[in-house]
């Protein structure tokens, strides 16, 4: 865990299991598939999808791949009501799919129930900690296309801690990798330190 008091990557990832994130891995390819399918069938009507359309396909594709994936495992549980959709992995983790902006950044309706999922900041006693992840994959807008499939824990909707890209990799015992992508951070405007060292060390 780190200094924050919130589980590193790879600790979550160790905890929800090899099974779990293959099938998550195997549900975005598999629904990159079915993406692609659709736009080969009719070209004509990709043009005119919308965001919206487009965000509910691949998220119906990646649940419909997953859950029939996991479901039955041990220590999964699934809850489909809408307008509520998550997969809680033992008593830790309570995952939702989410569409990842480049910058790390989700779309969620600002209600107060999904700004208490996305805060992980519900007190619990020690060792009851529960987290809430988001599991998806990257969009490139401009090009209407699906990245790598990635996973987030965030402090907040807009505040992603941490985010792995994923992907199957059949030569490593755990038959995936990752590779942290850094949050988005702002920009410092440092010209004035710079300024002020300059002028420090000409008058040393």
């Amino acid at each position: 865990m780190n200094s924050s008091g919130f589980p590193s990557e790879d600790r979550v990832l160790t905890d929800l299991g090899d099974t779990f994130v293959g099938s998550f891995i195997k549900a975005v390819d598999g629904a990159r598939e079915d993406f692609d399918a659709l736009r080969k069938w009719k070209p004509g009507w990709f043009a005119n999808f919308t965001n919206r359309f487009t965000a509910n396909f691949l998220h119906e594709r990646i649940w419909d791949r997953l859950t029939r994936a996991v479901e039955g495992t041990a220590n999964i549980k699934i809850t489909d009501r809408e307008p509520t959709r998550e997969i809680r992995s033992g008593l830790q983790y309570l995952i939702r799919i989410k569409r990842h902006s480049p910058d790390n950044k989700i779309a969620a309706y600002p209600t107060e129930g999904g700004s208490l999922f996305w805060s992980n900041s519900t007190l619990t006693l020690d060792g009851l900690e529960a987290y809430s992840l988001a599991l998806g994959y990257e969009w490139d807008a401009d090009l209407r296309a699906m990245g790598d499939a990635v996973l987030s824990f965030r402090d907040g909707k807009d505040n992603p801690i941490w985010a792995v890209k994923l992907n199957s990799d059949a030569a490593t015992a755990t038959g995936f990798s990752y590779v942290p992508v850094s949050p988005a951070r702002p920009e410092l405007d440092l010209s004035g330190i710079t300024a002020e060292q300059n002028a420090e060390e000409e008058s040393a």
